[in-house]
């Protein structure tokens, strides 16, 4: 099985067109080399059959490629890494205030703007790299569903620089990612563009604390509130005694864990990881003894998981490694959704599970759900195990 047919929501019927995700380097407006630039980018579609793309908006390349696929009667999904106040400050206006207009024009013609994750920005090379990860997943998901082509088209400067100071986030290694996955890339030269940008000053953000990106799991037991005391000590040695084994069963691959009565957090390294974890913990606690299930009353774990960046530090009471943040809070949120003996993942799991070349598992949409306590609306998928 290969991630083109992972199992995901049913195929678009009647419809026609490959699918494209872009990339490209920032650079100023108002330069002559822009209009022939976006010509070509015109030819590469036509020559692509492109229908459908997904990316962000930032100054330069982004933006022509967007308003190509809008001229074209094209469909543009806007995906950004993080508030969009802070975006326009960091990656729109840093190459002059022309392209603030631009960025509406195509903002408010595109079909969706999805946000790799609604926080502010952190001066944090992982949230453009999260977003393309994101995006990718986004095509490659659009891609089997329409049963597609998917392809990336990256615009490049001429002297291929990067704003990039850790080489993880840019054009140059987006075009490696797709690449990696053994997908077409097509380069267009940007022509002799002026690339004077100028950058908001950064915030120090934290005393040394880093973010990584990672996947997230959470899970609580339905029905553990109505359990007596005499039900108690065997709740403990059954559920969380299976539950344990299997993360210690995945060693080094679970980073952190955390447990406090029902409920089970965990850091996992990969998405694939984290999915054949969530799977097995569902597998490991189907047949869970009677007495366990109070009279009356459905119970069982639900299990929620999600991908994206984390602040990874030390926690200030006990002194031991502590991950945390906004996504952490947000898969929180999941579980509680979830029916018993079921696994809700989010889109951006999904998409990453595309990007990990995952094969041992499937994933179906539900639609979007609302989430408790405020958390907004998002799209959720079942991940099952892949009948291969």
């Amino acid at each position: 099985m290969t991630p083109d047919e992972l199992e995901v929501v049913p195929e678009e019927t009647g419809v026609t067109g490959n699918v494209a995700v872009f990339c490209g380097h920032m650079f100023n407006s108002g330069s002559d080399a822009e209009t022939s630039l976006a010509q070509r980018i015109s030819n590469y579609l036509d020559e692509l059959d492109v229908s459908v793309g997904y990316g962000p908006l930032a100054c330069g390349a982004d933006i022509v490629i967007a308003e190509q696929i809008l001229q074209r009667g094209a469909e543009l999904n806007v995906v950004l890494p993080f508030a969009e106040d802070d975006f326009i400050a960091e990656s729109v206006v840093s190459g002059g205030h022309d392209w603030e207009d631009r960025y509406y024009a195509c903002r408010n013609a595109a079909k969706s703007i999805s946000f790799a994750t609604p926080s502010d920005y952190v001066g944090d090379d992982n949230q453009f790299a999260y977003n393309t990860l994101y995006a990718m997943g986004l095509a490659l998901l659009r891609a089997g569903k329409r049963d597609c082509e998917a392809y990336q088209i990256a615009v490049v400067s001429d002297e291929f620089a990067s704003f990039s100071a850790t080489g993880i986030a840019g054009t140059k290694a987006d075009m490696k990612l797709w690449q990696d996955l053994g997908r077409k890339s097509v380069t267009i030269p940007a022509g002799n563009v002026p690339r004077n940008l100028r950058f908001p000053p950064k915030q120090q953000v934290g005393d040394g604390t880093k973010r990584e990106i990672r996947s997230i799991l959470f899970a609580d037991y339905k029905g553990f509130s109505r359990l007596g005391e005499r039900e108690l000590p065997a709740f403990m040695h059954t559920v969380m005694g299976r539950i344990g084994q299997v993360l210690s069963d995945f060693g080094d691959h679970v980073e952190f864990r955390n447990t406090w009565g029902d409920a089970v957090y965990a850091i996992v390294d990969e998405p694939r990881i984290a999915a054949s974890i969530a799977l097995r913990l569902q597998e490991t606690l189907a047949d869970i003894p009677r007495g366990l299930v109070p009279s009356g009353a459905v119970a069982g774990m639900r299990l929620g998981v999600h991908y994206g960046p984390i602040w990874v530090g030390t926690d200030r009471i006990t002194g031991n490694r502590l991950w945390y943040g906004g996504e952490v809070n947000r898969t929180a949120r999941i579980e509680p959704v979830t029916p018993v003996g079921g696994v809700y993942c989010t889109e951006s799991f999904a998409a990453a599970l595309l990007m990990d070349n995952c094969k041992e598992c499937a994933f179906t949409s539900v639609g979007r759900v609302l989430l408790p306590k405020k958390y907004g609306e998002v799209e959720l998928y079942r991940l099952d195990k892949a009948d291969c």
